[in-house]
């Protein structure tokens, strides 16, 4: 890897972790050069401008926790295993900030002309890919539309989660362990 190579890498390491720990909103320009023990121009000398950091080091802090997921001896799953085995995992503190990140992202990015909105889709269809590789489908299940479920599923509950409505969770999985 060249020098400028490593040190884009250091800085799309640096500002992945600030942004992790402090959220969207407080993630100006001069606070991610700060972070990443650089000037905001020098950012801007490694990235065309705000948008394509935030691009960049967003599909990056997705990928970090994708990774995780495949990481943690992640097996195929039924649809009734897999929903409470993520949201055992969405509570574990190491994987919170990303979840915490994620809604942050999907707000902003709720407007369809919103520069995030294109990150938030690519990271939204990367979860989807996780739950299809994931997923054990019984004969005659569509795994596509099992997916999908899984992923509307598991956003729920990420937004109940963030409001603390775990009563309303406990139920939905034991309906979902009733099949």
């Amino acid at each position: 890897m060249k020098k400028g190579e490593k040190k884009k890498q250091e800085i799309i390491e640096k500002t992945a972790d600030y942004i992790l720990l402090n959220g969207l909103q407080a993630s100006s320009l001069r606070n991610l050069a700060k972070a990443a023990e650089t000037s905001d121009r020098m950012l801007l000398h490694y990235f065309n401008d705000k948008e394509e950091l935030f691009t960049v080091v967003l599909s990056f802090i997705s990928q970090k926790l994708i990774y995780m997921l495949h990481n943690t001896e992640m097996e195929k799953h039924s649809f009734q295993t897999l929903v409470p085995h993520l949201y055992n995992m969405m509570r574990d503190p190491e994987v919170r900030p990303y979840i915490k990140l994620w809604l942050e992202l999907v707000a902003v990015a709720s407007k369809e002309g919103d520069p995030f909105h294109s990150v938030a889709k690519e990271i939204c269809d990367s979860f989807y890919q996780f739950y299809l590789d994931i997923i054990k489908v019984d004969e005659g299940e569509d795994k596509e539309q099992v997916a999908a479920l899984a992923l509307v599923t598991i956003e729920g509950i990420a937004l109940l989660d963030a409001v603390g409505d775990d009563a309303r969770i406990t139920k939905a999985i034991a309906a979902i362990n009733k099949g």
